[in-house]
């Protein structure tokens, strides 16, 4: 997810400079403070992209309550002439981020002290619990993430005001959008983008509120964009992704001949370790699938060849269309297949975007279920294990080993 966000940040910063866009709207008046300069034009920063991405900006139209916008919707209101591009000071988002620099510079400094007394456990031959290495892998997790977000302003709460005196129903018939189609915002068509992940993604976020579990904000138009969207990430990225993802995985194979209170406790926590560095291999072979899958379908759709998914005969595709020997149970394939369109589709409006064929949602959801289930294994193990720990689990590390005595 921060990957994603810190993709699409990076790709809004070259489409705004690429643009060579200089007049302002906010503020077109010059500070007074010589050490506070105007960001003005192509000079668009990764940490205006993050700042519009998580709604710092609101566009006020006329008849319309404020709604928020992200980056790409901002470039097409610009692109389109309806605003200009705004101007930026450095203290316009530095007043608003809730986070510094220094703070994330004494956060990392505190776990990187913690890595360091781990890896000297390990040289010194003690015993590095369980527990430890689940610190270790979260540590890691977060580091990255921070890395990713080192440029985001955190909790920005207050937004701009961009006021502009046009209907919104008028930007959409210049589209050639439709009034009334539009999901979160009226300006979804300008940014959204579906792909395989972000519908099983919200596939999943709708069993959670059909459970009564808050997820994001449930008004229309959104009150403020959700920090969850999924972003698609370039070639390059996904094996990024991959070699981190399977990095922090494999640090519990650390404690692979470490002793256990018993065999059992030790049989499992090496299958578990087996078991969720597979699904990182298997989900990425199975990205590359889909993403095949999808180039192949898009290709035949164009020529007519295959059906939309919402067609009947585009059920042969998610192998739920009855085959014609079983022509005696066709009416209970039919129900079948009308109940699991509620699957297929659980979105309240039935929205077509995203629709998810079977043969996506079954792997994904047993991938996720195992996934949990190898999780939940490990948390418990962390505190199983400290029934009967060795007596080398609470040795010291002797730093003086490290560092030669003068004198």
């Amino acid at each position: 997810m921060a990957m994603g966000q810190w993709v699409r940040a990076r790709q809004c910063r070259r489409d705004f400079n690429l643009q060579h866009l200089s007049e302002p709207n906010l503020q077109d008046k010059p500070s007074t403070n010589p050490n506070e300069k105007s960001i003005v034009g192509g000079e668009w920063t990764l940490e205006m992209s993050f700042f519009a991405d998580m709604g710092g900006f609101r566009l006020q139209t006329k008849g319309q309550d404020p709604f928020p916008i992200d980056a790409r919707q901002l470039l097409y209101l610009v692109r389109k002439g309806y605003i200009q591009q705004p101007v930026f000071k450095p203290r316009m988002i530095e007043d608003k981020n809730k986070v510094d620099g220094l703070l994330r510079i004494i956060i990392l400094c505190q776990v990187s002290w913690f890595l360091i007394g781990v890896i000297g456990r390990w040289v010194q031959h003690l015993v590095v619990t369980t527990a430890e290495l689940t610190t270790v892998s979260f540590i890691l997790c977060s580091t990255i993430t921070t890395i990713f977000w080192w440029h985001k302003p955190a909790d920005v709460v207050m937004a701009e005001i961009i006021n502009i005196d046009i209907d919104i129903n008028d930007i959409l018939t210049d589209a050639d959008q439709p009034l009334d189609a539009w999901k979160m915002t009226p300006l979804d068509f300008a940014s959204r983008e579906e792909w395989w992940w972000s519908k099983a993604w919200c596939n999943f976020v709708n069993i959670l509120t059909n459970m009564h579990i808050s997820f994001g904000s449930a008004s229309r138009p959104i009150d403020r964009i959700s920090d969850s969207s999924q972003r698609s990430l370039r070639r390059r990225e996904q094996y990024l992704f991959l070699f981190i993802t399977a990095g922090c995985f494999a640090i519990f194979f650390v404690a692979w001949n470490d002793e256990f209170p018993n065999a059992i406790e030790r049989t499992l926590w090496r299958a578990v370790c087996v078991v969720k560095i597979s699904l990182v291999f298997i989900m990425f072979v199975f990205h590359q699938i889909m993403e095949a899958y999808n180039v192949f379908i898009f290709r035949r759709r164009t020529q007519g060849i295959c059906p939309s998914p919402l067609t009947p005969q585009s059920r042969v595709l998610d192998g739920m269309w009855t085959p014609p020997k079983f022509r005696r149970l066709r009416h209970v394939f039919r129900r079948l297949d009308k109940a699991l369109d509620g699957v297929r589709n659980n979105s309240p409006d039935e929205d077509p975007e995203l629709y998810v064929p079977l043969r996506v949602i079954l792997p994904l959801y047993i991938c996720g279920f195992t996934y949990f289930v190898c999780r939940g294994y490990i948390l418990i193990e962390d505190a199983i294990a400290l029934r009967s720990l060795p007596p080398k689990a609470y040795e010291t590390v002797k730093w003086d080993e490290f560092w030669p005595h003068f004198g």
